[in-house]
């Protein structure tokens, strides 16, 4: 039995659903779709997989968080890895 679990595209990226998706690639068959405004999941447990569909789907959705977060999280700290980065080769002489 399928699934649909449709998310707000403002609130998970695309590319935060792919993430979630692909570390639940053991547990879940998921078909990623977009429609408008949304990112949409179809999502079917495995053949043999133990845990009850709901507590599956409850863990993807706090993977789909994490995932999003750490995003976030990368995008905010750019600029300051790209300078710590730019300091360090700096020092290495390999601009010559």
């Amino acid at each position: 039995m399928t699934t649909r679990l449709e998310l707000d595209a403002a609130v998970y990226s695309l590319e935060a659903v792919q993430k979630a998706a692909y570390r639940f690639i053991d547990r879940l068959t998921i078909l990623i779709s977009q429609g408008q405004g949304t990112v949409n999941c179809d999502l079917d447990l495995v053949v043999g997989t133990q845990m009850p569909l709901g507590d599956v789907l409850a863990d993807f959705k706090r993977e789909l968080l994490d995932q999003q977060l750490r995003l976030q999280i990368k995008r905010e700290t750019e600029p300051a890895r790209n300078l710590i980065l730019a300091y360090a080769f700096s020092r290495t002489g390999l601009q010559q």
